[in-house]
């Protein structure tokens, strides 16, 4: 998808647009603001397939819900908090689908100078994905999006104390996750 940029009044054109259920400005709105909601969407959704599930869903909440969003809130922070909803929202739905995770004893891991100020974002990406769903939503509210532990209870139905648990067990999984794939990489 193509990345576009607009102004301050050229967005509230297309907002305006969009409240009008005009195609063309739901279709502009897309454009410009679909890889911001990838971005995202991908944090919590473990693979891309679901992230652009995730997206699409997310915009027809912003379509069919365009006329809530008031002068005063940016478009943006607006939409991030639909993309994370819509997140959040299959995640429960999908929540008694999911395997549990046995408790296991984790080892503190350190890392060597310098790899980690080289990781890329996609090696990040891939080792937040290959945390557990309930693992991965916790450590990236918490974490990327600055939720308080009583808000993620709240958001994911869950307890505060199961939200701290299983903010510490990602971060834990993370470790290890990161000394597995470095230390294969080291013997190679």
């Amino acid at each position: 998808m193509k990345s576009d940029t607009v102004n301050d009044i050229e967005l509230g054109k297309i907002i305006e647009g969009c409240r009008q259920n005009k195609r063309s400005s739901q279709e502009r709105l897309f454009a410009v603001f679909y890889n911001y909601a990838m971005t995202v969407a991908r944090r919590y959704s473990g693979n891309t397939e679901t992230a652009e599930e995730v997206v699409n869903d997310a915009f027809f909440k912003v379509f069919t819900k365009i006329h809530y969003l008031s002068g005063e809130q940016p478009f943006r922070l607006w939409l991030r908090r639909i993309v994370i909803n819509t997140a959040i929202d299959r995640f429960r739905a999908q929540i008694g689908d999911l395997p549990h995770t046995e408790l296991q004893a984790w080892h503190d891991v350190e890392a060597e100078s310098g790899i980690v100020e080289d990781l890329t974002r996609e090696q990040v990406l891939a080792m937040i994905d290959r945390l557990s769903p309930a693992y991965r939503a916790v450590f990236n509210l918490f974490t990327v999006d600055g939720f308080s532990h009583e808000e993620i209870a709240q958001a994911l139905q869950i307890s505060v104390g199961t939200s701290k648990s299983n903010l510490a067990r990602a971060r834990q999984h993370l470790k290890t996750i990161f000394y597995e794939d470095f230390e294969f990489s080291r013997k190679i």
